[in-house]
């Protein structure tokens, strides 16, 4: 989020926060009226200042400012944080008391967006809260999980795993210089953005997450000049920053009367921000108006759209999330579009095996087929009628927040429930049999707890 400075007249504002819990002096340059403004909290780890600060002197929208341990804390409940669009860790500290973990748990429900980098896993090994806040940890030798590992100077692989997502595009598959981490823990709800294949790494080396109303991104990659004056690390880093300053704070707490937009779904982030591509996008023989447009849309192999150029493109229909008509939500699963209605973070969701018939042949009662005309070698058309043949009906969990369809089960519901501690003791103390007779009233509290949150828009 950009945010306006004020009505100065001069070019540079000059301003001097005195943060008096910590009695900390520093200063805050701003320049423009619309530059991001970025807090930078380091210590607990030495790294080549010069080296990594050059990456945000080198972003022209950027300005920052750095908060260096163990004085960055006591800021978490300050007047200071409100003057920053985004926080970005690059620290590896373990102090934090009581208050200090409130006010960071505050600033998260209020939607200040985040940026983790690197070490900055290993931070807070004694608060669980901040696994959950971050997506994962780096174990030290401690109980619940064996010592992660990690090796200086490797090159490591880089897959692309969304190249969809703001933060990865325009950015192919890599090699970068760097430190890898091995052994660390990944949490099933984040968002994998990128993937390695090196022997001594996690798989999974950046992703998504979120808390509360915030936007949260950890990179793993990060340890030296090597990483960062590699330009991909760098556009990465940059995009990440954009990508969390969203303006989150006008949301709007979904209800059952919620509507989704019309139009095509390309991921999970696009139904997260209720952000389709418009029908009147996508190229068929029939305009959007009529009433077929949809069912010739799916119906095809691929479909042709014209993206934010004008340019004109394809997609495979099976590689889209789904897509929503008159505010309903279907999803591609199996093979094929499914109507789901989302009832929360979780939600139970009924598919069918429903194929379509194609034939030539008109059948003497078309009330359960829908038609589309299709160009045979570029001048004739032929009309086709597709018959709607439904098999048996399954039931499934879709978990909104890991973007996962799994069979409605106790076992998948008690891996979600992890989530919510409280929860989840309660449940795993029932009985077998209680357990499947209680599913939909866990889920039900479970989404009253945790609820999904929309753009007001």
């Amino acid at each position: 989020m950009k945010r306006i400075v004020g009505l100065y007249s001069l070019k540079w504002l000059f301003i001097i926060v005195l943060a008096t819990a910590s009695n900390i002096v520093f200063t805050i340059y701003c320049h423009a009226q619309t530059k991001e403004r970025v807090l930078i909290y380091t210590g607990g780890h030495e790294f080549e200042r010069n080296a990594f600060f050059a990456i945000f002197k080198d972003i022209p929208d950027v300005i920052y400012q750095e908060l260096i341990h163990p004085q960055a804390s006591p800021v978490f409940d300050s007047a200071l944080i409100a003057q920053f669009d985004v926080l970005l860790f690059y620290d590896m500290v373990q102090e934090i008391d009581a208050a200090q973990k409130a006010a960071l748990l505050k600033i998260l429900e209020e939607g200040k967006g985040v940026v983790f980098l690197h070490h900055s896993l290993v931070s807070y090994q004694a608060w669980n809260e901040f696994e959950k806040i971050i997506g994962g940890r780096y174990g030290l030798t401690n109980k619940d999980q064996d010592s992660s590992t990690y090796r200086h100077d490797v090159d490591i692989p880089v897959t692309i795993v969304d190249k969809d997502h703001p933060i990865t595009r325009g950015i192919d598959d890599f090699i970068i210089r760097d430190e890898v981490y091995g052994n660390f823990k990944v949490l099933p709800t984040v968002h994998p953005l990128l993937k390695t294949t090196h022997p001594e790494s996690g798989e999974i080396i950046a992703w998504t997450n979120s808390y509360g109303k915030s936007r949260i991104v950890y990179i793993q990659l990060g340890h030296d000049h090597f990483a960062f004056e590699n330009p991909d690390y760098r556009q990465l880093v940059k995009q990440a920053i954009e990508w969390v300053q969203k303006d989150d704070s006008q949301m709007i707490r979904f209800s059952p009367g919620f509507e989704f937009k019309d139009g095509l779904y390309l991921n999970i982030d696009d139904v997260r921000n209720n952000d389709p591509i418009p029908l009147a996008r996508i190229v068929t023989d029939l305009g959007s108006y009529n009433k077929d447009f949809v069912k010739e849309m799916i119906g095809s192999d691929r479909i042709i759209l014209h993206d934010d150029y004008g340019i004109r493109r394809f997609i495979y229909t099976n590689h889209i999330w789904g897509y929503a008509e008159n505010g309903r939500l279907y999803i591609m699963a199996g093979g094929q579009f499914q109507r789901i209605i989302i009832q929360g973070s979780i939600s139970l969701f009924t598919a069918s095996a429903t194929t379509y018939e194609k034939t030539k042949y008109a059948p003497r009662d078309t009330s359960l087929y829908y038609t589309t005309t299709e160009k045979l070698y570029h001048t004739n058309t032929r009309k086709y009628y597709y018959a709607n043949i439904t098999g048996d009906r399954k039931e499934y969990l879709f978990d909104f927040q890991s973007n996962t369809l799994a069979e409605y089960t106790v076992e998948v519901l008690e891996k979600l429930l992890v989530r919510d501690a409280e929860l989840f003791t309660e449940y795993e103390a029932l009985r077998k049999k209680n357990k499947k007779q209680r599913m939909a009233e866990f889920i039900r509290r479970y989404n009253t707890n945790h609820p999904l949150y929309f753009p007001d828009n």
